[in-house]
């Protein structure tokens, strides 16, 4: 294994710099969000329940229908530009983990990565103010990969060593957007090691090394964990009873997985053809998005505050979360066949988090447990989901724990997510990762020529 000085310093920079850039790109998501909130739901009411609760006079209502009309203009530009950019730069579209798999087996050549990085940046900004179900971890996973390539370039770092600065930009940028360095060490380690990048001591010291950079810079800018009043109860049932409801809690978790893999690949494909035949897709796609908005502002944009919101919810109608989870599930599919930029992880989590409220009001239907219980099983199912569709077990349980800086519940969540992880092998859920990888692929995009 040789490395040099400059390696050590490249990872270092990378971490920096790509920390910084990422963090900026989620500092603008966040106050974007905080924004869209402000101006369409207050005190945990929308528009919708205002005017049920409330009755509202002529003015007022004049005033809600001017405020969407203009949210409806800004969003068609927004959409419309972010368009534009995709169309531009072909290989900004979608998640960045695809893109960085491909640069990393040297299928995907970069002629202008610095233009790449702008483009990214400015449509994963676009694409999430718009209100489209993104994750901002897509991004900065192509903009820290970028900004690896660039700098081991520049430092002339020994060309043996290109590929490991390039995972540890990728690494940097899930650092920087979930403030969790050693989860975004895992996460390439299962996601993106190759023949390219074969020698693990390299490889993670490259990526802890970047990843913890990034991480102290996202922890200066966000110091306070939303999730840290997130009230954790564990059932009161027995060892055994425990073991028979995560056994059943990974079956559901598996087969909801596979089905969204499923519905996820044949609405991407079909959409592609929908897109060609109406050229003004995005204009019925904002009217879709503000819809959402008018009844559930949270579900759309980059669902920051959404897994609070599930708990903090008193609703417990299985009617009522299953409708919201079809319409999150639809967002979210709906958002990435696009093809605009963006990631998909933090729609993933708040997922599992709706389905694992769902889980234990089902359990609180039976009296098996209660609903208190609600955020020991909206945790858990964050990370399981996850799994079942990512299909990275080590990363799916230390990144949530990371995130919410809970660590009671690693033994459960581990113990739910090696069972799901198992599941879903035998219902044979293929890594979301590796169906956008190659889907990319069959369409050509930038696998054979260089991109701009």
């Amino acid at each position: 294994m040789r490395i040099t000085y400059r390696f050590y310093l490249a990872s270092i920079l990378i971490g920096t710099i790509g920390g910084f850039v990422c963090v900026i790109f989620r500092y603008l998501i966040f106050h974007a969000d905080n924004l869209r909130m402000a101006l369409f739901k207050s005190d945990n009411i929308s528009d919708f329940q205002r005017i049920i609760n409330n009755g509202l006079n002529f003015h007022e209502i004049l005033f809600i229908i001017t405020k969407y009309l203009f949210l409806f203009i800004i969003t068609v530009s927004f959409l419309n530009i972010t368009r534009s950019l995709v169309r531009r730069f072909p290989t900004t579209s979608g998640s960045g983990l695809p893109q960085t798999k491909a640069l990393l087996e040297k299928k995907m050549e970069y002629k202008s990565p610095f233009k790449n990085i702008i483009a990214k940046f400015s449509g994963g900004v676009l694409s999430i103010l718009s209100g489209l179900s993104f994750g901002r971890e897509g991004s900065s996973v192509q903009m820290g990969s970028l900004i690896g390539f660039i700098i081991g370039k520049e430092l002339k770092v020994e060309e043996e060593n290109h590929n490991y600065l390039i995972a540890a930009g990728a690494g940097a940028g899930i650092s920087a957007a979930f403030t969790a360095p050693l989860a975004s060490s895992i996460l390439i380690l299962e996601s993106l090691k190759n023949d390219n990048t074969s020698d693990l001591k390299k490889l993670t010291l490259s990526t802890l090394l970047s990843g913890l950079c990034a991480g102290i810079i996202a922890f200066i800018f966000f110091p306070n964990n939303i999730y840290s009043s997130i009230l954790i109860e564990k059932p009161e049932l027995k060892d055994y009873q425990m073991l028979i409801i995560f056994i059943i809690m990974a079956a559901f978790f598996s087969i909801f997985g596979k089905l969204f893999s499923n519905l996820f690949i044949l609405i991407k494909i079909n959409y592609g053809k929908f897109q060609m035949k109406c050229d003004r897709h995005y204009i019925s796609l904002a009217v879709f998005i503000l819809i959402i908005i008018f009844f559930y502002p949270s579900l759309v944009g980059g669902n920051q505050i959404f897994a609070i919101e599930i708990i903090e919810n008193n609703s417990y109608s299985m009617l009522a979360n299953s409708l919201i989870l079809a319409t999150l599930v639809t967002l979210t599919i709906i958002s990435n066949a696009t093809g605009f930029p963006g990631g998909l992880f933090i729609p993933l989590l708040s997922m599992g988090g709706l389905l694992g409220k769902i889980f234990c009001i089902a359990l609180a239907n039976f009296e098996i447990a209660s609903l208190d219980n609600t955020g020991y099983f909206v945790i858990i199912g964050m990370s399981v989901f996850f799994i079942s569709v990512v299909r990275t077990p080590l990363t799916g349980f230390i990144l949530i724990s990371e995130m919410t800086s809970n660590y009671d519940l690693m033994f459960p969540t581990l113990v739910v997510g090696i069972l799901t992880y198992i599941f879903t092998e035998i219902l044979k859920v293929r890594p979301l990762d590796d169906i956008l990888y190659d889907l990319m692929m069959k369409d050509r995009i930038n696998t054979d020529s260089s991109c701009s």
